[in-house]
């Protein structure tokens, strides 16, 4: 029993916790979505009268899933959470707080370890950086570190794609990728400098802090670009522990919202 109670714990008895407030289909429809065998729930259905319960089918699940290794009853948990956010994105503020206690949280409709710190609205970003940085959450949950740096990497490249065409007389594969970075900053020097004028800075401060945070957003990008040469799966599967994936992701949230927050 000490046995059971250990590996239907943790992130499984979270999500389960959650998913009882789901209908009887929608439980079914989620960890079918998830990859449970729903063939073995088919005997299980709901009637106005003598049908089986809410709490018959999860108990019917639990006994399924107690098969499983905890690294994949883990798996299985965290696809049950983004299927139950995709067809309720409301309860993603609940489902966090059950979550949290359990050592995970939820970007977008991922849940990911929260030993990975994601520091960053991802209502600030594009879709396709919002995907980028959805597919990164996937793959460093799911072990694949290489996937998850180039994930990073490319939520920078594409916001540095989005300024270069904005500009007719530049070519994104013109420049190597710590270029990008650094060329797509420079061009936002004028609104970098404009609230620190209104602010009443002296034209020389406000010259030292421009060329401090150029400097700074130039060498987070050395180290994206250096990470993504040596690290990502861009040049096939590398291999690189975990912490770099932090390390990373605080390189690109930077230069992220530095660039946001003078474009914008």
């Amino acid at each position: 029993m000490a046995l059971i109670r250990r590996r239907i714990g943790g992130t499984w008895g979270s999500v389960r916790s959650v998913l009882h407030g789901f209908s009887f289909d929608w439980i079914k429809d989620i960890v079918g979505r998830a990859g449970f065998p729903i063939h073995v729930l088919g005997h299980l259905q709901q009637r106005s009268s003598g049908g089986a319960t809410k709490g018959q089918l999860l108990g019917e699940i639990d006994r399924k899933i107690l098969e499983l290794s905890e690294e994949d009853l883990d798996q299985f948990a965290t696809y049950c959470i983004a299927e139950m956010l995709r067809a309720r994105p409301d309860i993603a503020s609940d489902l966090e707080q059950v979550l949290n206690r359990v050592g995970w949280g939820i970007s977008g409709v991922e849940p990911f370890p929260l030993e990975l710190q994601i520091d960053i609205d991802t209502s600030e970003l594009s879709e396709s950086a919002q995907q980028a940085l959805s597919t990164c959450v996937r793959r460093y949950r799911d072990g694949d570190i290489a996937g998850a740096m180039t994930s990073i990497c490319g939520m920078v490249d594409d916001l540095t794609e989005r300024i270069y065409q904005s500009i007719p007389t530049w070519n994104h594969r013109d420049d190597s990728y710590q270029e990008r970075v650094s060329k797509s900053f420079n061009s936002l020097e004028g609104k970098f400098k404009q609230p620190l004028s209104q602010a009443g800075l002296d034209n020389a401060e406000i010259d030292r802090l421009w060329h401090n945070q150029r400097g700074s957003i130039n060498q987070a990008a050395y180290v994206l670009g250096s990470f993504r040469r040596n690290f990502s799966d861009a040049h096939g599967p590398q291999s690189a522990p975990r912490e770099l994936i932090q390390r990373a992701l605080d390189c690109a949230v930077f230069i992220v919202r530095s660039i946001l927050g003078c474009a914008n």
